[in-house]
């Protein structure tokens, strides 16, 4: 009798380290999808704050480029890891280009070698448009980041008599990115290097 009580304790025995093996492996699961969770939304939250930040640092800059020199061309801002931020400019800040919209894309390639280094973790296109000579001017940022969310961000400016802006009715809708996609990186890099031998472009 004794022996089959033995036997039966140690079958029971076995079979409650298995259960709670089971368990363990289970606790295990949640707890790394909660962790992987965690870094998503982690993620997430390090995109808008930095995005937030850059964008804040280029309507700054804007601002004191329309009070300075009362115009300005389109330029990029570059954010690095550090929180610091560098700006491309094709043409230096004064100087108005006579067809901007052909310097977006070769300020855009500026940006890419950089993200394609490594070197930036997001990046700032910025431009002036004017729908119709009525119209106010709307400042255009493409903002972008290495997670690859990129937000088109537009507000209206309304510049007073001494240049000073005014920031009206704003909007941002997500785009697909354009400078940090590797494959449209090695096509515009391969341009920009031909572009590079009729102007320079700065980046500081």
């Amino acid at each position: 009798m004794s022996k089959i009580i033995s036997t039966f304790n140690s079958v029971s025995f076995i079979k409650v380290i298995f259960l709670l093996a089971s368990c363990g492996v289970v606790l295990a699961d949640e707890e790394y999808e909660s962790s992987a969770d965690l870094n998503v939304e982690l993620a997430r939250e390090e995109t808008r704050v930095n995005l937030k930040h850059l964008l804040g640092v280029v309507i700054e800059k804007t601002s004191a480029l329309q009070a300075v020199y009362g115009d300005f061309s389109p330029y990029g801002a570059a954010l690095f890891k550090d929180g610091g931020v560098k700006y491309v400019w094709y043409a230096k800040p004064g100087q108005i280009v006579n067809e901007p919209a052909k310097s977006i894309p070769l300020i855009r390639g500026a940006l890419q070698s950089q993200a394609l280094s490594g070197k930036i973790v997001g990046s700032a296109v910025v431009y002036k448009v004017k729908k119709s000579e009525q119209g106010l001017p709307q400042l255009n940022v493409e903002l972008e980041y290495q997670t690859g969310l990129a937000l088109a961000y537009a507000s209206e400016m309304t510049i007073d008599a001494n240049n000073k802006v005014l920031w009206g009715e704003n909007t941002q809708v997500n785009f697909e990115p354009r400078v940090f996609v590797l494959r449209e990186g090695q096509v515009l890099l391969e341009g920009l290097s031909e572009v590079k031998k009729q102007r320079q472009i700065l980046f500081q």
